[in-house]
C-alpha cells in the first residue's frame, strides 16, 4: 500500500487536494467556534477592509464562484452580520455593528488557524508553500 501512496502523492492533483482537506478541516476546526464557515469568516474579514465590496470582488479575491459567494453572503445577511445595497447592477457589502464583533472573532480564528499550520509545518515551508501554490494557480486558471 505504502508504493500506491507514493505513487498517487507523486500527482498535483492527488497531493493538492488531500493537502485541501487537511487545511479545510483545521480551518473548521478554527471558525466552528465563532459560529461561521471559514468562507464567511474571509467574506466578513474583506468587508471590513473594503466597505461596500462587490459580490464579484469577493469571488475574484478569495478565488471562489458569484454562486459560492452568494450563498455565504445570504446566510451572513439572514445572521445579520452584513447588509447589502444595490448601487445599479452591483451588490454591494456592508457589515453591521454584529458582523465587525464577528469579523473580529473571525480574524482570532484565522490567526489561530495560521499559527497551528506554521507551528505544524515551520513558518518557512508554510511561507513557501503558500506562495508556490498561489503561483501555480495562478497558471492553472489562465488555461481553464
Amino acid at each position: 500500500m505504502a508504493d500506491l501512496r507514493s505513487e498517487y502523492n507523486s500527482c498535483l492533483y492527488h497531493a493538492g487536494a488531500a493537502l485541501a482537506r487537511s487545511l479545510h478541516r483545521l480551518a473548521v476546526a478554527h471558525f466552528h467556534p465563532v459560529g461561521i464557515t471559514p468562507t464567511m469568516g474571509f467574506i466578513l474579514l474583506t468587508a471590513r477592509v473594503a466597505p461596500g465590496v462587490s459580490i464579484t470582488d469577493l469571488g475574484t479575491v478569495h478565488l471562489l464562484d458569484s454562486s459560492t459567494i452568494s450563498r455565504a453572503v445570504d446566510k451572513l445577511a439572514a445572521d445579520r452580520y452584513i447588509v447589502r445595497a444595490n448601487e445599479a447592477k452591483v451588490v454591494q457589502v456592508f457589515l453591521t455593528p454584529d458582523g465587525e464583533r464577528k469579523a473580529a472573532e473571525a480574524e482570532s480564528a484565522w490567526q489561530k488557524l495560521q499559527l497551528e499550520y506554521r507551528l505544524l509545518l515551520g513558518e518557512g515551508e508554510a511561507r513557501w508553500l503558500a506562495e508556490k501554490t498561489a503561483k501555480a494557480d495562478e497558471v492553472l486558471r489562465k488555461y481553464r
